[in-house]
């Protein structure tokens, strides 16, 4: 869950006309401009239902990545085992452990694409809930303290942000207060 799969359309080109709109309304409002940032990839993370929502990935998964780790080990020990002996066996019997390697490679690679798959797909699924409501707590908190703009950082959009415009502790904070929406995270992910 390193990667936020769930972000709102932004990107620069988003950042760049907010602010140009904001610069262009009125001279006299730049002084009342107030700007807040927000890592919405740490917020997930970090809040409480997060951070439960990557410990039920991680406990749904490991028995396959401990699978596939000895799957690799295996298909190491093959590949080294051949290396050693290539040179002396017939040509026949290195064409048939070739072809072997070949087709067990090719098997690893689909379990491990497949691994790969499921794991986004459920990360998917149990933090969708959650990123939505980290972006209604964001919305609410941008509101109730009159901010002109949240920006989001870990996005990609922000170059820089002073330290002090990010508020990505209090929106964890806020997020965890609520037990209804941790409760209802789960029922929406599971």
């Amino acid at each position: 869950m390193d990667h936020m799969t769930h972000r709102r359309p932004s990107g620069r080109a988003a950042v760049v006309a907010a602010l140009v709109c904001l610069g262009l309304a009125a001279p006299a409002r730049a002084a009342e401009l107030r700007i807040a940032v927000v890592d919405m990839q740490r917020a997930l993370n970090e809040c409480d239902a997060g951070k439960k929502a990557k410990d039920q990935v991680k406990a749904k998964f490991e028995k396959s990545q401990d699978d596939l780790k000895r799957q690799r080990e295996d298909l190491d020990r093959r590949k080294d085992e051949y290396e050693r002996k290539a040179t002396v066996l017939k040509e026949e019997e290195r064409r048939n452990l070739e072809k072997d390697l070949e087709s067990r490679t090719l098997e690893f690679k689909r379990k491990f694409e497949d691994f790969q798959r499921d794991l986004k797909r459920t990360d998917a699924e149990l933090t969708s809930t959650i990123v939505e409501e980290l972006y209604g707590v964001v919305r609410d908190y941008g509101a109730k303290n009159t901010y002109s703009l949240v920006l989001e950082a870990s996005s990609g959009a922000l170059l820089y942000g002073d330290r002090a415009l990010d508020i990505t502790d209090e929106i964890v904070k806020l997020y965890n207060a609520n037990p209804k929406r941790t409760s209802s995270s789960k029922s929406g992910g599971e």
